[in-house]
């Protein structure tokens, strides 16, 4: 998992993204991930959830999800 700093860079990515389209769709998809983006920051700020270096994971084998 990525610092909080990544998610804040990505929900601004979103939200730039958002203000350059014309489609409300698209935007309102933008918007709402710069939302998750900010909440995923925001819980890994305050200790809802822990950063594990990705060695640590288990891997999925290949053809599953």
């Amino acid at each position: 998992m990525h610092p909080p700093r990544y998610y804040r860079e990505q929900a601004e990515r979103a939200r730039r993204l958002a203000s350059m389209t014309r489609q409300s769709a698209i935007e309102d998809a933008l918007c709402r991930m710069a939302e998750d983006f900010d909440d995923i920051a925001h819980d890994l700020e305050t200790g809802a959830v822990e950063i594990r270096h990705p060695e640590l994971m288990p891997q999925l084998s290949k053809g599953q999800c």
